[in-house]
């Protein structure tokens, strides 16, 4: 039996050989389009980790910038406690002053009353013509300056009997004035006896008349202490010597913005004629640290003498 011949068509096999061709090209194109398509992956990997160091340095500085707060509360915390405990340690050294200057004055005797010395001459001279619980000068012309600030109303009484014991101790043949000051809303407030702004001579109506002065002063104490501007005043003043009654304890901001210490060297620059300058400090000076500090620093640049008289 003849075997029949399997017959290939043309079509078929040009079919085979299109797909064939057809294939070899796509292989060839992506050959070709590969190494683009390894950098498209390799830029989308660069991109995805550069984000997230960028969220990695995000949260950090988030963090950084938590701690730098944290840390700044902390910093402020501890600054409020020091500034408490330094308070507090100059409130302790104030009452264990207080408590040793209490112990040496109750050990020493009382200080002598105002002993009056006769002054054959009232010109210049090189003895001792006024005494004031320890205060010596030679000199012949006094002002008193009575500081009339807020905290001293509670010592009107000691104020005026200050102001007595000083004019008691003053001798025919001398002058004498008074000049109070305050701060008040409208500035500083200088209230002079004699009105004239001059100094009046010794005599019983001259101690009547400026004791009526300083008990006119009862009820018009207030505000704080403008110094610069009362020492001004002073300066003008034909004494020889000034006598300060304060507590010592000036406002800055009412003194040229002046510290204390600066304050001193302030006014003592202001005195160029050399006038003497005594301090006696009035009041609880205990209490203040620097009060007895400001007193004794202005006193002691100015050839005058210190004192300090409690209740």
């Amino acid at each position: 039996m003849r075997t029949r011949l399997k017959s290939f068509g043309v079509f078929s096999l040009s079919a085979v050989d299109l797909f064939a061709a057809a294939m070899g090209a796509f292989i060839v194109i992506c050959l070709v389009l590969m190494p683009d398509y390894q950098k498209e992956v390799r830029l989308e990997g660069h991109f995805k980790f550069i984000e997230e160091l960028a969220n990695q340095a995000e949260a950090r500085l988030d963090e950084s910038e938590q701690g730098m707060q944290r840390r700044l509360e902390a910093l402020r915390a501890e600054q409020a406690r020091n500034a408490q405990m330094q308070n507090e340690r100059e409130i302790v050294s104030g009452a264990l002053a207080s408590l040793e200057k209490q112990l040496a004055a109750a050990s020493q005797p009382p200080p002598p009353e105002a002993v009056a010395e006769p002054v054959v001459d009232p010109g210049p001279t090189n003895l001792v013509t006024f005494r004031f619980l320890g205060l010596k000068t030679d000199q012949t012309r006094y002002l008193l300056m009575i500081d009339l600030n807020g905290y001293l109303g509670q010592y009107e009484e000691l104020m005026e009997e200050t102001v007595r014991r000083a004019l008691e101790s003053l001798q025919p043949g001398m002058e004498f004035g008074l000049l109070a000051f305050q701060q008040v809303d409208a500035g500083p407030r200088l209230l002079r006896w004699p009105e004239n702004g001059g100094l009046a001579p010794v005599s019983g109506r001259s101690r009547a008349a400026a004791m009526d002065f300083t008990a006119g002063l009862s009820g018009q104490y207030g505000g704080s202490s403008p110094l610069a501007a009362a020492f001004e005043e002073a300066f003008s003043s034909e004494a020889g010597a000034i006598i300060l009654i304060s507590d010592g304890l000036p406002n800055p901001a009412f003194n040229k913005s002046l510290p204390p210490s600066a304050l001193v060297r302030d006014i003592t620059l202001n005195n160029t004629a050399g006038k003497e300058i005594h301090a006696v400090t009035i009041g609880d000076y205990f209490k203040y640290r620097g009060t007895v500090q400001f007193m004794e620093s202005l006193a002691r640049a100015n050839s005058g003498g210190f004192l300090a008289l409690a209740q």
